[in-house]
């Protein structure tokens, strides 16, 4: 008499093979893509398995009909997350009473006004409602949901501007 676990199982392990599947074609352009945009501030291998790790915590992969564009949208929802936490973060530490061994040099000054101007410059370059979408976000600081209220669009929506924004500035911050 067959056991009626073994169907559960059987499925488990199909979800496990396929989910070693889209890592094997996924995983290699995705630490590509986290090498080159944080250049070497993070380990992108960690950074990856993270999107993993929530990929397989979320809905199996036989229910999904793309499992890809699954993992762009946890791409994308882990950037956020990510730029969410930096933000809260302090910027900077108190150095109260403590002077630098070296002064800054005025190239510093030279490539902080660069990387501002390039920043401008991806703003300007966003599509006219995503950079409204992030003005709104980022200047203005007005929440994902009064955004959409205001522009009469879904908040998946104003999260979807705001994360292409973040991707397009980042392309655009990396070049030199």
């Amino acid at each position: 008499m067959p056991d009626p676990g073994d169907g559960a199982q059987d499925a488990h392990c199909a979800s496990d093979r396929q989910l070693e599947d889209v890592y094997r074609l996924q995983a290699p352009g995705l630490a590509r893509y986290f090498r080159a945009r944080f250049r070497g501030q993070e380990d992108p291998e960690d950074m990856v398995q993270d999107l993993f790790a929530r990929l397989a915590a979320g809905r199996p992969l036989q229910e999904l009909r793309n499992p890809q564009a699954y993992l762009r949208r946890i791409l994308r929802n882990y950037l956020i997350d990510r730029n969410r936490r930096e933000r809260r973060a302090p910027a900077m530490l108190p150095l109260d009473g403590i002077e630098p061994a070296v002064p800054p040099s005025q190239s510093h000054a030279i490539e902080v006004m660069q990387l501002q101007d390039r920043y401008r410059a991806g703003v300007e370059a966003l599509a006219p409602r995503t950079r409204e979408v992030f003005l709104m976000h980022r200047v203005e600081e007005i929440s994902v949901k009064a955004i959409a209220d205001q522009l009469e669009i879904s908040s998946r929506t104003v999260e979807w501007h705001l994360a292409q924004a973040i991707m397009k500035i980042g392309e655009i911050l990396e070049r030199e």
